[in-house]
């Protein structure tokens, strides 16, 4: 049997009908009872001939739903190929001539029915309709429609009537019909999920049974083949076969963990995808990688990460048949998964997680590894092994990169994104050479004497005619290592420029340094090169860095900053107060500047200037100067220079420009009046 979507909605729906039949005896006596004791139950009734009619009417709807439940009981149920969904509309015109007639009684003896009899009546109305929860419950539309009809006129009746009773009457009616209303939206989504349940297994047991028989069919025939070999030579069968295995061994398996190599999961993986096609079932491909355990392997040996390796695959062999798991490739898994849908996926990959982070001991040592769980769904993201597999290891390396350990789900935002990442990455690798990258430079006003104190080089990068902001390419290229080589671009380009700055001989030009360039060994030769061919003094350099470099690797960083300043390079601290700034590392590093990040200066009125002066204290008792950046107004000029602050840089003064605009723009300017009416 095919597990297609088609075939279980049928199912579906011919179980749907048969559950609706199969109380329609005991549906249509009970409302028979019901509207008799309406009907006939109060002998002084004003509407007894009136309600006699209705009683009428009540059995001529009856007899047919009776007719048709013989009908269906003998005729159309034994039938395997009924259409379930036609029979699921007989039944509910049945069902719902029924509610309309009930409906019809307080519509037509309403004004008439004194207080006793009106409350019965709404009892008995709401008794049918609670008393179909549980037979029409196999289908929402019926159910809701009957409660509803049931329950609704009478209660509109009652809300809009003059009489307190009837009021109060019709407003319990409304409200326990609203309440019906809910409570068979749960019970018929109850029901429909366990009849699409179980015929779901009926049908994976069908197509195992059929695997099954087929496996036992293949069996058979190389049971007798083998026999037809033995009877030939039984010494040489035995000799083959076990060195048939040895070699099956060798080509499929992981000789230190068991499970199936690369080779082997690749083929597997590709009959798994393909089933998966044909029934229209979900398949999820784990791909674990293993955190912390290259630490390990280098700190404690290859044995010990050996025995930490075989140790895993024990964790991760509880989650799924070892024979649908592989070792990719050092410390990184492969796990497929059939029949599981991404939420599965991922409740199983934080499962396996949890399990692979507890300790594993070894020897009496006690290490702990994490695991990053990337997945690929089939056929959401593709039927084909081998792009499954590319799929999952490209939201392995987009975890790896963001330090994302949750398990994350390919999706196809995420190829574009690292389609394009992957773009700008091919684009970074040849910018140089093609001469894409130029530098913009902003003046840095000096706030005492208005003269230029320096100006701070700026990297674009026009890559076939788009503009890709640093923001987007210096991470990817940090990452790539290409940062190295761009670096030392930046610093030959700026430094051949500012040694031809006629009209601002004396300004320096200020670079910023990636913490990538300034923990590269070749970095200070990199410099001095810089130096030596533009003929720029070094006093005329300043180096602009992070303050987020000082996390790491701190007395590399104090060793790359104190051969520098050796050289009379200044030093600046960018950004300050956005990262991991202390007093004990300015004090340490002796740094010449420290430039105030935007978003103090754009916070002035509120919490910033408090901010502002903390810093002009620390590094008046640091002895060292101040940058402000993002000025933007002539209010904050005025502002940060009565507050002590000594230099001066933004949109006020002049916007980045590159070199020729900046050599022209600098000819008429001499101070800050006229730099700031020149940029107006």
């Amino acid at each position: 049997m095919s597990n297609t979507s088609a075939e279980l909605r049928v199912l579906n729906s011919q179980d749907a009908a048969k559950l609706l039949y199969s109380n329609t005896t005991a549906a249509c006596l009970i409302t028979l009872a019901s509207s008799s004791a309406l009907a006939f139950g109060f002998s002084d009734s004003l509407v007894s001939s009136t309600k006699l009619i209705w009683w009428g009417c009540m059995l001529l709807t009856l007899i047919p739903r009776q007719l048709d439940g013989y009908f269906w009981q003998r005729k159309i149920q034994p039938r395997r190929d009924f259409d379930g969904d036609a029979a699921q509309r007989r039944f509910g015109i049945g069902c719902l001539t029924t509610a309309i007639v009930w409906a019809s009684l307080p519509l037509l003896t309403f004004d008439r029915l004194n207080m006793i009899e009106f409350s019965t009546t709404v009892i008995v109305l709401s008794s049918m309709a609670a008393g179909g929860q549980s037979i029409l419950a196999a289908n929402a539309r019926i159910a809701i429609s009957y409660a509803l009809i049931l329950l609704i006129p009478i209660s509109i009746l009652g809300i809009t009537s003059q009489d307190d009773f009837r009021i109060l009457l019709g407003g319990l009616g409304l409200v326990f019909g609203i309440a019906l209303v809910f409570t068979y939206s749960k019970a018929v989504k109850f029901t429909l999920e366990s009849i699409n349940t179980r015929n779901m297994y009926l049908a994976m047991g069908e197509q195992l049974r059929e695997d099954k028989q087929q496996l036992g069919k293949v069996n058979k025939e190389l049971s007798q083949a083998y026999d037809k070999l033995n009877v030939v030579n039984s010494t040489l069968e035995e000799e083959v076969n076990k060195r048939t295995e040895k070699i099956a061994k060798l080509s499929y398996l992981d000789p230190l963990t068991k499970l199936m190599n690369r080779k082997a999961f690749t083929h597997t993986l590709s009959k798994l995808t393909t089933r998966a096609a044909q029934s229209n079932s979900d398949l999820a491909l784990l791909f674990i990688d293993l955190d912390g355990f290259k630490k390990i392997n280098d700190t404690m040996g290859h044995q010990i990460g050996d025995s930490v390796l075989q140790e895993v695959t024990r964790r991760i062999s509880a989650f799924a048949d070892t024979n649908k798991i592989g070792r990719w490739n050092g410390d990184e898994f492969l796990v497929a998964l059939p029949y599981s849908d991404s939420q599965t996926a991922q409740a199983i990959a934080s499962a396996m997680i949890s399990s692979i982070s507890q300790a594993i001991v070894v020897n009496n040592s006690s290490m702990h590894v994490g695991a990053t769980v990337s997945i690929a769904m089939c056929p959401e993201h593709s039927t084909q092994a081998a792009e499954l597999i590319q799929f999952a290891d490209l939201v392995m390396c987009e975890q790896k990169a963001t330090s994302n350990r949750l398990p994350t789900v390919f999706s196809n935002e995420l190829q574009q994104r690292i389609v394009a990442s992957q773009s700008i990455l091919e684009g970074l690798q040849h910018a140089i050479e093609r001469q894409q990258f130029y530098l913009c430079y902003q003046p840095i006003i000096c706030a005492k004497d208005n003269t230029f104190g320096s100006f701070e080089a700026l990297l674009r990068w026009d890559f076939a005619d788009r503009f890709i902001g640093p923001d987007q390419f210096i991470p990817l290229a940090e990452k790539s290592g290409l940062i190295i080589s761009i670096g030392a671009w930046v610093l030959n380009r700026a430094c051949m420029d500012a040694s031809h700055w006629q009209h601002a001989h004396n300004a320096a030009v200020s670079v910023n340094v990636s913490v990538i360039q300034l923990m590269d060994d070749s970095f200070i030769r990199a410099l001095d090169n810089a130096l030596r061919s533009s003929g720029l003094p070094p006093d005329r350099l300043h180096l602009e860095i992070t303050e987020s470099i000082f996390v790491d690797n701190k007395s590399k960083i104090k060793q790359q900053l104190k051969e520098i300043q050796t050289r009379n390079i200044q030093v600046s601290i960018d950004d300050f107060g956005t990262g991991y700034s202390s007093l004990s590392q300015l004090q340490t590093l002796s740094v010449n500047q420290v430039k105030i990040d935007k978003s103090f200066i754009d916070n002035m009125n509120n919490n910033g200037e408090a901010i502002i002066r903390a810093t002009l204290f620390i590094t008046s008792e640091l002895n060292c100067k101040t940058v402000a950046e993002g000025v933007e107004t002539i209010e904050q000029v005025e502002a940060l220079t009565a507050m002590g602050v000594d230099f001066l840089q933004g949109f006020y003064f002049a916007k980045p420009m590159r070199n020729e605009q900046l050599i022209e723009w600098l000819n008429p300017i001499n101070d800050i009046t006229s730099v700031a009416s020149a940029t107006k």
